[in-house]
């Protein structure tokens, strides 16, 4: 190995495969930063669904094999290159030194080539966003994916500081770590929060972070629940993972001229949908991806301007943490979906 160059560790995938039976551990020789480029020594990895199913082939399409895994991370600068020209400059307010604490931005991560289920990885300075000073690892490394889903697709939604005292939003499949960022941003913006889960179990722990929180398995409970907890005012606004199973249900619980916004699909994507009371309600069906604040350089400043001012209401719940050396088996367990809030994995 080159003196110029940095050894690191990575977990990688050849095919598509389950990650119990598909991830390998393997060396790589990271270069030197070149310009715009910052080696990060991770400390702490947030775990998201989107990695559960980009190894089995149900995300993005990896652009090459061996791929790499994994956008969302706290790390500690080690090594930096000279300040890049590109357009997509360091976020605000990050600290660009060697020592410096510092998140890794999803979307800017490089998931094929480098990853962060890793040790060291060698990344964009622009990738490069701050930690709230008062989070520790594993939170920041559960922050960020949080914000530009659920920050974006609130807004999408109609949603902002400005706009959501006293409207009613109903976040389901609330008790993952987007849903509770939802419910705690929603509410500390002044919305009326109605949180969603199939486990009851889970609905009890959320009762604390919403207004109302109640068990939906489908379309029918769902629209039911809406109906009681709004007095059968129906939601304005609906921040949906879920897909084909609630969607009758969703578009039943709305109020003339609520925002369904849908960001995963995880019942599917084939569902009947009543059209004509879509119609009659004046409602707006939106998708949304985190790609869309990276696509607006506004809209992403504003959105991560609510994550470091919000970041107090928002701080993640953290549901459990697993060595680096388990990703294989952990992202297999949260693939169940049994946990409440945010998966970190600790190099």
């Amino acid at each position: 190995m080159s003196k110029h160059t940095t050894p690191s560790h990575a977990w990688q995938f050849d095919a598509y495969a389950s990650p119990g039976s598909a991830l390998v551990w393997r060396e790589q020789a990271l270069a030197a930063p070149a310009a715009g480029q910052a080696l990060v020594r991770i400390r702490a990895i947030g775990m998201n669904r989107s990695e559960f199913n980009y190894v089995q082939g149900r995300y993005v399409p990896a652009r090459s094999f061996p791929s790499c895994v994994g956008q969302e991370a706290v790390g500690e600068i080690i090594a930096l290159g000279e300040p890049g020209v590109d357009a997509a400059g360091p976020v605000a307010g990050t600290r660009l030194e060697v020592g410096a604490r510092v998140a890794l931005l999803p979307g800017r991560v490089d998931i094929c080539d480098m990853g962060v289920y890793r040790d060291i990885g060698l990344y964009d300075q622009a990738a490069l966003v701050p930690v709230p000073e008062d989070n520790s690892d594993a939170e920041g490394a559960g922050l960020w994916m949080g914000v530009l889903t659920m920050g974006g697709a609130l807004e999408l939604a109609g949603i902002t500081p400005e706009t959501a005292r006293g409207k009613r939003v109903l976040v389901t499949a609330a008790s993952s770590s987007m849903g509770v960022v939802a419910l705690k941003l929603a509410r500390a913006w002044g919305a009326i929060t109605i949180a969603t889960s199939r486990s009851a179990d889970k609905v009890a722990q959320l009762e604390g972070l919403a207004d109302h929180a109640f068990v939906a398995t489908d379309s029918e409970t769902l629209a039911a629940g809406v109906t009681a907890a709004t007095q059968d005012k129906g939601f304005d606004a609906a921040l949906d993972p879920v897909g084909a199973a609630f969607y009758p249900g969703l578009v039943q619980a709305a109020a003339i001229g609520a925002s369904i916004v849908s960001y995963e699909l995880i019942t599917g994507q084939d569902t009947p949908l009543p059209i004509a009371k879509v119609m009659i309600k004046d409602l707006a069906l939106r998708g949304y991806t985190i790609f869309r604040p990276l696509r607006h350089p506004a809209l992403l400043e504003r959105v991560l301007g609510w994550g470091m001012q919000y970041a107090a209401d928002i701080r993640p719940i953290i549901a459990g943490s697993r060595p680096l050396a388990e990703a294989p088996q952990a992202l297999e367990d949260m693939g169940r979906a049994e946990h409440f809030g945010k998966l970190i994995l600790v190099p």
